[in-house]
């Protein structure tokens, strides 16, 4: 593994954990750092924040609503998860997908969770 180090605060990232620093939209886990924009942070907060438990295309809509300039379309949703689940590739968590019901994050593995 590479060695790499947090873009927030310069420590070392190594462990199993996931951290979560909300004011700076990045993702720390498995000696990795994902930065989201806007939109991505909030489907991933979304998902995190109800870690394990489904949540709807709609749900994820309102998430992503704020950080688009016109009114967003439902199919805009798959393009932001898609996105977020490219930026979590290599961590302990990821997203499920539940065909007609919508998205879950789940670990991947045991971690403590930080945020």
């Amino acid at each position: 593994m590479i060695a790499c180090s947090c873009p927030t605060c310069g420590s070392s990232l190594s462990g199993a954990g996931l951290m979560v620093d909300r004011e700076a939209a990045i993702v720390v886990s498995e000696g990795r750092f994902a930065q989201f924009a806007p939109g991505e942070f909030g489907v991933f907060i979304t998902l995190f924040d109800a870690i394990g438990k489904v949540r709807s295309k709609e749900q994820l809509l309102r998430a992503i609503a704020p950080a688009i300039d016109e009114e967003p379309e439902i199919k805009i949703v798959d393009v932001y998860v898609c996105k977020v689940r490219r930026k979590l590739s290599g961590m302990a968590i990821r997203i499920d997908t539940l065909w007609g019901q919508g998205y879950r994050l789940v670990p991947t593995a045991n971690m403590e969770i930080a945020s």
